[in-house]
């Protein structure tokens, strides 16, 4: 048998291993190149002995010495690893190699920087590092910090040479698919740095810096062989090598799905929480089942994958035809599944831009331009979005699209005229709603239900009656989620996903990073929204009004940031995949820890009152993707899990990121549809904040009529928030107000009544009807009794703090804040008093 394009891919994504063996074993003597093919000629017999060349043969001065011919797959590593690199940093690293004293700018005990040192260099701060640590569901959360205070020790690489050992050593990677490697070596190398090299930043990670090898090697692979090209020595090693740079030889394809929100959110209140887990998981696999049939039809693995999240995603193929056959085809082929299966309510558009391997180097445009021109091209097809044939059937009345199944039955939850309806939801157990569904919004229901205990996802292409449908390239394929234990017992899978956890066997396409945490009672069962409404505040027995938080966030102009927040002598690919890796990474990983109460060093969680200190966050997460993140939980818990995500997001990224949340609190049986719109309605007005970096809740409106604008009153910086309302404003309400009459206590007693006519008349202020003088009526009644003594000192300093804070627009607003929500902590569970959603 030849060398295919799994040995190619093979040989790069283990080019480096050295590096680690290297560093763990303090072995300065040897290259990193031989101690690689060294360590795994163990595992590789000789009908393999190229990909074990492509370890041995990666650098210049080995690979002119070996004498190997011209079509050794050893000159497409060595060009991948020069292209991933972007630049040849070989000759001082070798020369430090090669010398036992670690001179000429080599560093063994360089941490991995943060990506976002470099970025947005407006904004300079100090270095920070990763400590070495493996990456698995289990696994630590692990936060940069300041560099000078990281370390590399040989020991810790020691652990991580374990891990990869007995990855081996339960299957050899002579056996395993590219999938399974890129597993091993992701839970392996993913706090690793790929260079050492004094002179450069060290903040690719080693198995960005494979992967991204792997990707141009097995393009270049492709492409040589669609245009005759095997003479690998000449057009990758020698002179030649120049003019081939500059070749069209690659594809970077982009996909973006539109229509995510309504989909996820068109559900009925009850049994929410499966509605939209199951709707929001389903989005998330259909991208992921969408990138690998593309990958699979392009026969290229996830190496090939720079990101994905969001219902978005990058690849980087091969530019033949028969790449861009299978795309022009599959590209058809989607439009029509997503019409005959949703219609207009949810689209992917597909767009492709070929480029050389200049394009992303210093002396090209740089990778930004690539992103941006193919950007430009996805928006284009975004607007051009069906056929003309497609459109004329979408205008016809009886079409293959517009055909009603029954004219008098249609689906509730997506209102699909159909004659098969059952009852949504699960009659018996509380959670089946009055409404009849369609099978499809049934299926999605279980998905949700399903996924909350198993991880493991089949597709295969039988119609599973629980199933749920998934587009294919040539092909139906159906979802269903299913215990590990079944899996044998199931029609043989087209792909597996495993839910943050490795599960190595073909055919695994690869695991997921999911946000999935949730909150369970003594039981173990997920709460429903009306069980955490009765959480909300406090136990049942304690007090704190019974609401829903909802809370919306994505990051702030992450879209121009990607594209341009790279200075240009910074902007090579390898940083791209890096950049969109790493955030992928917090949304889908670190967020689960945030809501366990895992947060970086020295960050205690924020507390919303004094006196309370929780661990676990009584939230869900609904949807977490590349960028943005959908909880629901307590009120309460919402707002301090928002807080804590804002405090773990400036430190993952060095400060260079922010991003801005609406938070709504709703009634439990409050349409998820309505919820979900005016949270997102107080998301966008946080993110007109000049500067953004904000967080907007309450929703409560206010209409100027000397303006014909609307403005919601509780809008801030999250600084703002967190110093001015809670800090300040709410903790001197804690600390000199009852909300129950106590003789003895030194603090005033204030009743609802009392501070609801205080919050009207500074609601009546922000209208610009400043009334000093009711204002003032409003405290005296609050004066205590001429025997009450004790509380005299505690009236004279409200009285002092109120009347300044109430001339002050800023400090006004934000006792505004603290006043509601401190109302909302003391109201009753079952209170129906005036509202302030």
């Amino acid at each position: 048998m030849g060398i295919t394009e799994v040995d190619v891919e093979k040989a790069a994504l283990l080019h480096d291993i050295g590096k680690l063996i290297q560093r763990a074993e303090a072995n300065h003597r040897q290259t990193h190149a031989a101690i690689g093919a060294e360590f795994l000629r163990q595992y590789f017999t000789e009908d393999k002995k190229e990909i074990l060349h492509g370890v041995a043969y990666h650098h210049y001065k080995e690979l002119d010495r070996a004498g190997l011919p011209a079509d050794d797959i050893s000159y497409i590593v060595y060009e991948a690893d020069n292209l991933a690199s972007a630049a040849d940093r070989r000759a001082r690293e070798e020369n430090a190699a090669t010398d036992n004293k670690k001179t000429f700018g080599f560093n063994a005990q360089s941490p991995l920087y943060s990506i976002f040192d470099v970025f947005d260099q407006r904004k300079q701060e100090t270095d920070t590092a990763y400590p070495i640590r493996g990456l698995g569901y289990k696994a630590e959360y692990p936060y940069p910090g300041p560099a000078s205070q990281v370390l590399a020790p040989a020991e810790e690489y020691r652990k991580m040479e374990k891990l990869l050992t007995d990855s081996f050593g339960k299957k050899s990677p002579a056996k395993m698919t590219v999938a399974e490697l890129l597993q091993v070596l992701s839970t392996v190398a993913s706090y690793i740095p790929s260079s050492t090299n004094t002179a450069e930043v060290p903040d690719v990670s080693l198995y960005d810096h494979v992967k991204l090898t792997a990707a141009f090697a097995v393009c270049m692979w492709h492409y040589f062989q669609a245009h005759q090209i095997i003479d690998y020595r000449k057009a990758c090693f020698e002179k030649e090598s120049s003019k081939v740079r500059n070749l069209p030889m690659y594809l970077l394809v982009s996909g973006d799905l539109s229509g995510i929100q309504k989909f996820i959110y068109t559900i009925p209140s009850k049994g929410a929480l499966k509605s939209l887990r199951g709707r929001s998981l389903y989005l998330e696999l259909l991208v992921e089942n969408i990138v690998d049939e593309i990958l699979d039809g392009c026969q290229v693995s996830r190496s090939c994958l720079l990101y994905t999240g969001g219902g978005h995603f990058y690849m980087l193929l091969p530019n033949t035809e028969r790449v861009k056959s299978c795309l022009d085809r599959f590209q058809q082929q989607l439009q029509e599944w997503f019409l005959e299966y949703y219609g207009n309510r949810l689209y992917m558009a597909l767009a492709w831009e070929p480029c050389s391997a200049v394009d992303f180097m210093q002396e090209g445009n740089g990778a930004g331009m690539v992103f941006r021109k193919v950007s430009q091209a996805l928006g284009k097809a975004k607007l051009n979005r069906y056929s003309a044939e497609q459109l004329g059937d979408l205008f016809t009345p009886g079409s293959r699209y517009t055909k009603l199944q029954d004219g008098e039955r249609e689906c509730a939850i997506c209102h699909t005229s159909t004659a098969h309806l059952e009852p949504y939801g699960e009659p018996g157990n509380g959670d089946a709603s009055e409404a009849e569904a369609c099978a499809s919004c049934n299926g999605l229901y279980r998905l949700g239900k399903e996924a909350l205990s198993e991880g493991v996802f089949y597709i295969g292409k039988e119609h599973l009656k629980e199933g749920v449908p998934l587009p294919g390239l040539d092909r139906r394929l159906y979802l269903r989620a299913v215990p590990q234990e079944k899996l044998g017992k199931m029609a043989n899978p087209e792909r597996i996903y495993t839910k943050n956890e490795i599960l190595l066997g073909n055919p695994v396409a690869t695991h997921l990073w999911m946000g999935d945490y949730t909150c369970r009672n003594v039981h173990g069962t997920p709460m429903e929204f009306a069980d955490l409404a009765r959480q909300s505040g406090g136990d049942p027995g304690e007090t704190g009004i019974e609401r829903i938080g909802i809370l919306r966030a994505d990051v702030d102009n992450l879209g121009a940031a990607f594209i341009g927040g790279l200075p240009r002598e910074y902007d090579t690919l390898s940083r791209k995949a890096a950049l969109s890796r790493t955030l992928s990474l917090f949304f889908k990983r670190y967020l689960n820890g945030i809501c366990k109460g895992i947060l970086p060093q020295g960050i205690p969680g924020f507390t919303l009152f004094s006196g309370e200190q929780k661990k676990k966050r009584k939230v869900h997460i609904i949807y977490s993707g590349g960028d943005d993140v959908f909880l629901a939980g307590t009120w309460d818990d919402i707002i301090e899990t928002a807080v804590d995500l804002r405090h773990a997001f400036h430190q993952y990224t060095n400060g260079k990121l922010t991003f801005s949340a609406g938070i709504g609190f709703f009634k439990p049986s409050f349409p998820i549809s309505q919820m979900a719109r005016k949270t997102e309605e107080l998301e966008n007005y946080a993110k007109q904040n000049p500067g953004k970096n904000s967080v907007s809740l309450f929703g409560q409106v206010v209409r100027y009529e000397d303006r014909d604008t609307e403005e919601r009153t509780a809008r801030y910086t999250w600084d703002e928030f967190e110093q001015g309302v809670c800090r300040e404003k709410l903790r001197f309400l804690e600390t000199h107000f009852d909300l129950v009459e106590n003789a003895r206590s030194n603090r005033l007693f204030a009743g609802k009544g009392a501070l609801y006519r205080m919050l009207g008349l500074m609601r009546e202020a922000e209208e610009n009807h400043l009334n000093l003088a009711r204002f003032a009526y409003v405290l005296a009644r609050m004066e205590p009794r001429k025997t009450e003594e004790n509380k005299q000192g505690c009236y004279r300093e409200v009285r002092n703090q109120f009347y300044q804070w109430y001339q002050d627009t800023q400090d006004r607003q934000q006792l505004i804040t603290a006043i509601e929500l401190l109302v909302y902590r003391k109201r009753e569970k079952q209170d129906e008093g005036v509202e302030a959603e």
